[in-house]
């Protein structure tokens, strides 16, 4: 990151803009909101170690999802079979991104789709919000509704 910092600099410079979100705007080229990391091991439904750039293995949490105990061992093989170790995946932030513990992401599979709306459409686990990160709140309440409707996995057992 220390290399990217003359050239942001520079380009800081070039737009000649003051206001923070202007900058932020024409500089999300250089600074996107997604990291790209590979899968090392999953720990359980929602939750998995990556291997960064950098060699660092750091944990994160899928955003959004919440797993019932009931269903805790369907999720964690359901993710497995997606988390593949060395499957390269992209993380999407939102607000909150880290509580010295885990790393809060959209966890995104190769072809674009979205694992923690995956689970959530299956109806291997439901939405859980978690202010500030509800960026795509809606979406997830949606899939959520859907998989009531159908009676899929945790929906299924609830009359």
């Amino acid at each position: 990151m220390s290399k990217l910092f003359p050239s942001v600099l520079f380009i800081l410079m070039l737009i000649g803009c003051s206001k923070y979100d202007e900058v932020k705007e024409k500089l999300s080229f250089a600074f996107p909101n997604y990291i790209k990391c590979n899968v090392v091991r999953v720990i359980s439904g929602d939750t998995f170690d990556c291997q960064f750039q950098d060699v660092e293995i750091e944990r994160v949490k899928l955003i959004g999802v919440r797993i019932p105990s009931s269903f805790e061992v369907r999720a964690t093989d359901f993710s497995k079979s997606y988390l593949r170790r060395g499957l390269p995946v992209k993380l999407e932030f939102d607000e909150d991104t880290y509580n010295g513990i885990n790393i809060f992401a959209y966890v995104y599979l190769p072809g674009e789709e979205m694992l923690n709306a995956v689970l959530i459409e299956k109806g291997l686990a439901e939405y859980n919000a978690k202010p500030p990160n509800v960026k795509y709140e809606k979406h997830l309440l949606s899939l959520q509704e859907r998989a009531k409707e159908q009676g899929k996995g945790i929906w299924g057992e609830v009359k």
